[in-house]
């Protein structure tokens, strides 16, 4: 009866699994940013169209080739030409608008402007062209193997083309620039010229369909007919103090890329947290002494380890396997190296950890004598029996 219920209730626990984590979109990553881990992913490896997540790499590339942000930019002609034939999202900038790259960053990052990003491209490298082979070249940089670029808005395009979990790797290397960090977690943004204010798209979205997007830090969106709905972004879970990075494409419509984001944390927030294995001075291993009143020395954890795992993992997963000297003597000074434990959950290392005695240990006559008693006592007898017979051989004489 008992087995029928646990096999009833584990069913139950992988049924509820599955649909807390039934998603809309073809592929997904999702990294624990704490410790840079995959902890969720469906298809991460396969080549995909990712339509305006491309303007992450656009982004990045611009910021690391702008030494002002405050220069101003002359809109050209040619920046413009033949974006809205081609049906790229445009946030409306004008031939002879005068414009800062600041300007222009908010434009690509938070609006998913192609014209922002095609000013940016020119402005910077003469022609789009030239600006792509740039962000080739850092794909190359990143060790990207299935990323290439043809533009820097994200039309489809055969040769245009990378996977989630590259586009994953693009925007962990673009949030460790301050500025890029500082766009893509920012809700609305004016230009310096008050023509108009751009805000998040993500942002708009959850809006339009009544969606708490709070705990998501930013994001950026992306649609093309090849693509479908995608999403890159990034959330913070405050309660168990951990980041993720999460990115899909896709998703048939909108707004199913949001829904599988706040699906997709909801769950992990709700379920996976930092467990700890082993507390600071727990004891990993307890050793016997030898001629010593202290009978056993107990080696502690000198810190606190812990493993990203679902909050129904089992201590009983966990070992301890210890190396080293059985026995410690006199002659060992405080800090000798005995070993190493290796911290296994699953019979997968977690942590290896050196174990060095912590003190010296005192030397006893007594626990000398107490170890070797019985060699001592056989001893004693024996020169007892030789004096009792050199006296009676004494005594014969």
């Amino acid at each position: 009866m008992k087995k029928i219920f646990f096999t009833f209730i584990l069913c139950f626990l992988l049924i509820t699994t599955s649909k807390a984590l039934e998603i809309n979109s073809k592929y997904a990553v999702l990294y624990n940013l704490n410790d840079t881990s995959i902890v969720y992913e469906l298809n991460k490896d396969e080549k995909t169209s990712i339509a305006s997540l491309t303007k992450i790499m656009t982004t990045i590339v611009a910021l690391e080739n702008i030494s002002d942000y405050n220069t101003k930019v002359s809109i050209t002609k040619e920046m413009l030409n033949g974006l809205e034939e081609q049906g790229a999202a445009t946030i409306g900038i004008k031939e002879g608008q005068i414009l800062t790259y600041n300007d222009l960053l908010y434009g690509v990052l938070l609006a998913s402007g192609a014209d922002a990003a095609r000013a940016l491209a020119i402005s910077i490298s003469q022609s789009e062209e030239n600006f792509v082979q740039k962000m080739n070249e850092k794909a190359l940089n990143l060790d990207l193997k299935s990323t290439h670029f043809t533009g820097t808005v994200g039309l489809d395009d055969e040769n245009h083309y990378s996977t989630v979990n590259e586009v994953a790797k693009i925007l962990m290397y673009a949030l460790k620039n301050p500025k890029f960090k500082e766009i893509f977690t920012t809700d609305s943004y004016t230009f310096s010229d008050n023509t108009f204010t751009v805000k998040s798209t993500m942002r708009q979205t959850g809006k339009a369909y009544h969606l708490d997007t709070k705990n998501i830090l930013g994001g950026k969106t992306g649609f093309t007919s090849q693509a479908g709905r995608c999403l890159a972004s990034i959330a913070y879970d405050k309660q168990n103090d951990i980041n993720y990075l999460l990115v899909t494409t896709n998703a048939s419509k909108v707004p199913d890329h949001l829904y599988d984001a706040l699906n997709i944390y909801d769950y992990y927030f709700n379920n996976y947290k930092f467990q700890t294995l082993i507390n600071t001075n727990d004891i990993l291993v307890t050793l016997k002494t030898k001629y010593s009143k202290t009978k056993e020395i107990q080696i502690k954890s000198p810190k606190k380890i812990t493993k990203y795992l679902n909050n129904n993992y089992s201590k009983d997963d966990l070992q301890i396997v210890y190396q080293g000297e059985k026995i410690i003597t006199p002659t060992m000074a405080k800090g000798t190296q005995l070993g190493t434990v290796n911290i296994k959950y699953k019979d997968e290392i977690i942590k290896k950890l050196p174990i060095t005695l912590p003190k010296k240990i005192k030397y006893s006559f007594l626990g000398f004598l107490m170890a070797y008693k019985f060699i001592i006592i056989l001893a004693i007898i024996i020169i007892i029996l030789i004096i009792i017979w050199q006296k009676k051989k004494v005594k014969i004489k």
